[in-house]
């Protein structure tokens, strides 16, 4: 499964970049040290605000931001907590993850400011917890036990669909990916499974995109 992938991962190849994201002029790299960390902090916060396993956290941050690492750290860290993550609305959400511009509804939320540096909010949005309080969290996590039938991703993606997903081995360009099942399963799970990695570029023109391309030795998905 994705999370025992990750922990393989760190033992392969600790220190290589996994994940690559650029926006504006901003550039963020994370090796699989480095990502594994924030997952680790990600899953402490989860425990702390009292998210258990097989409850379901509703990621809005991954449809206003589908590609950022930041989305991907809250989709693996969900997993190695064994919840459940949503794409959509959902009433039955423990937690609810949103980006810059973040309004609580009442409900447990988590607002990420996205600063390339993980820095937090000046100001916090109302109503929300920092997500830049997770770097106070211990750096070590146990992963959740999990079965192949339990659902990885609402509606009906299950952890026995994300071993069956495809490796990739490459080192993959993904411009201004789409919100939904797929990206996360080809920027996330499949490099993952065959030791590939991901970089993400946002709002380039095709000049940069091309630069960025070379610079990174990456093939454009």
């Amino acid at each position: 499964m994705a999370i025992s992938a990750l922990r393989r991962r760190l033992n392969a190849l600790p220190s290589q970049p996994f994940f690559t994201h650029y926006e504006g002029d901003a550039r963020i790299e994370l090796s699989a040290v480095t990502f594994a960390n924030w997952v680790d902090k990600t899953c402490n916060m989860l425990e702390d605000m009292g998210v258990d396993a097989g409850e379901v956290v509703q990621l809005d941050v991954a449809r206003s931001h589908p590609g950022h690492w930041v989305t991907m750290v809250w989709v693996a860290a969900c997993w190695q907590r064994g919840c459940t993550v949503s794409l959509t609305e959902d009433d039955t959400a423990a937690l609810v993850v949103q980006g810059p511009g973040s309004l609580s509804d009442g409900r447990l939320t988590v607002a990420c400011s996205l600063h390339p540096l993980g820095l937090g909010f000046p100001v916090v949005p109302a109503g929300c917890s920092d997500y830049a309080e997770v770097l106070a969290q211990p750096d070590d996590h146990v992963a959740e036990p999990v079965t192949p039938e339990n659902v990885a991703v609402t509606p009906d993606v299950t952890f026995e669909d994300l071993r069956q997903v495809t490796p990739r081995a490459e080192r993959l360009l993904a411009t201004d990916p789409a919100p939904g099942w797929h990206t996360i399963r080809d920027l996330l799970v499949a490099p993952l499974l065959g030791n590939g990695s991901t970089v993400v570029v946002v709002e380039a023109t095709e000049e940069h995109i091309e630069r960025i391309r070379a610079q990174e030795h990456a093939e454009i998905g």
